[in-house]
């Protein structure tokens, strides 16, 4: 069973809760009626009921956590009145909205992720086919040479239809259930070209250098479209780190000769800290966004 990230769960004990409470796991996967194809796309072998019961459970786990959390931290500033019972049912909210959320999107990124591995092993798999097909080795020889091979992701959607086809399917039709079920898009063109090529009789290398063709433009849009974005980023980056900081503590100095604020350590140590903090989430955005076409 595959196992969710900050999911508390396990998905095999939802299965069973979800089948006692089914009215209240039907009402939590309501929530995102794009659930269950996400979950087929992750390769997540659970209906959407049991994986929604399993969010809103294990949410709810971490929400009982805050609210634990903000009860104590309001005992201990001796805050009463309202905000004793209201802090800690807010932060009970809050804290389960943004969990249950996160668990719930969690397979399409899942499935982001899979099909971001394919796209990164597709080009040197089609140039792999394209040579052995040159060479005179039939459609079927080189999948399943694609296979065996060292191509990651690729490798395993291609073993599914090589096992498809040795177990007695077509292979126009195993083509087609990896072109349905598979999550790149490029894979579902390349093998929708495939087989084309095969039903019109048309010749196999010519469609598989358009294949290559169109991958090797892909990568190269992704590739400036990358460095577009990152010239900005790191204009963000020099002021956040520099600039900022600077006119910051400037004005900060200015306001404390005129008696309104003065630079006290508590406010310096902020400054420092909170501009650290929203380097560290410019370094992780370009991290996320960079291109990852050879890993």
């Amino acid at each position: 069973m595959v196992r969710v990230a900050l999911m508390l769960i396990p998905l095999s004990l939802g299965e069973k809760l979800a089948a006692r409470y089914r009215g209240v796991s039907t009402r939590l996967a309501a929530v995102y009626p794009g659930l269950r194809y996400d979950l087929i796309n992750a390769q997540i072998p659970v209906g959407p009921e049991s994986y929604a019961f399993c969010a809103g459970l294990s949410a709810a786990i971490w929400a009982v956590l805050a609210a634990i959390f903000v009860l104590v931290v309001v005992k201990v500033r001796g805050i009463g009145g309202p905000l004793m019972v209201l802090g800690p049912l807010l932060g009970f909210l809050l804290v389960w909205i943004i969990f249950f959320l996160l668990h719930i999107r969690y397979p399409k990124l899942l499935s982001n992720s899979v099909a971001e591995k394919i796209d990164r092993g597709l080009l040197f798999a089609t140039r792999d086919m394209l040579i052995q097909i040159s060479s005179g080795i039939p459609l079927f020889g080189a999948m399943a040479n694609v296979a065996d091979g060292d191509y990651g992701q690729v490798s395993l959607e291609f073993r599914k239809v090589v096992n498809e086809v040795r177990s007695g399917t077509a292979l126009s039709t195993a083509l087609e259930n990896m072109a349905v079920s598979s999550q790149s898009k490029y894979l579902k063109k390349t093998v929708w070209q495939l087989i084309t090529a095969m039903r019109s009789g048309a010749n196999l290398t010519t469609a598989l250098k358009g294949i290559i063709k169109l991958l090797v433009d892909n990568q190269l849009r992704s590739v400036k479209a990358y460095n577009a974005e990152l010239n900005f980023i790191v204009l963000i980056y020099l002021m956040v780190a520099a600039v900022l900081p600077t006119i910051g503590t400037t004005v900060l100095v200015i306001f404390s000769v005129f008696g309104v604020l003065g630079v006290t350590p508590e406010i310096y140590t902020g400054l420092v800290a909170s501009g650290m903090f929203v380097q560290c989430l410019i370094i992780g955005y370009v991290n996320m966004r960079r291109p990852r076409l050879y890993e």
